[in-house]
């Protein structure tokens, strides 16, 4: 029945996503039903399957028993990569990764123009050269972000970050800063941002407003 189950999910990303999963390490029935419970979250907003198929393409999906400092990791051309530290005991964490990942991929496949167009809209800027890729300068988020929270690496990250805050706002304001650096707010500018690229818009959670 396992297997039934997981070839059915299988299946089902292939047909409706167009969402290749590489078989080279194990998937567990639980980890495919989370991978596809974060698609269908993302494209349903995104106003559905066909939107999806048409922004994201077709994508391969694959996961390494590496054990690197990130959970994982967008490709042009591999697609969504994830390593031993994706948060597969914490499903709503797994789920938030991947919504990132997915985000990176739509992004890429725009000529990183949502990106750029949040960079924009926000007034964030690079400022002094630092050690770091894929851009060696460091990022200072305009459009206010919460003061309790490292910022994002650079546009890329802030986009990302962005669209997994929007699909998933509820975790993203119940996570404690022990485990996981504190809530992932974000701002009105973001949020309104991000909603513009969605069917489905959302309306800012008002609880946030004094954290901005």
């Amino acid at each position: 029945m396992k297997n039934e189950g997981r070839r059915t999910i299988l299946a089902a990303l292939a047909s409706e996503y167009r969402i290749r999963v590489s078989r080279l390490a194990p998937w567990t029935s639980s980890e495919l039903q989370h991978l596809s419970g974060a698609v269908e979250d993302l494209a349903t907003l995104m106003g559905g399957s066909a939107r999806f198929r048409w922004e994201v393409r077709r994508l391969f999906v694959s996961k390494l028993s590496l054990d690197t400092s990130m959970a994982a990791v967008a490709f042009p051309v591999l697609g969504v990569v994830y390593f031993k530290r994706a948060s597969w005991g914490n499903p709503p964490e797994l789920k938030w990764q991947t919504v990132h990942e997915l985000a990176h991929i739509w992004d890429m496949g725009k000529r990183l123009r949502l990106s750029r167009g949040l960079k924009g809209t926000t007034g964030s800027t690079y400022g002094r050269f630092v050690f770091q890729l894929p851009i060696p300068f460091k990022y200072e988020p305009g459009g206010r972000w919460l003061e309790t929270r490292a910022p994002p690496l650079n546009a890329l990250e802030d986009w990302a970050d962005s669209v997994a805050t929007y699909v998933y706002p509820g975790h993203a304001e119940s996570l404690s800063p022990p485990r996981s650096g504190g809530p992932r707010l974000i701002s009105p500018v973001r949020w309104n941002y991000v909603r513009e690229q969605m069917q489905v818009q959302l309306p800012y959670p008002a609880q946030w407003i004094p954290y901005f």
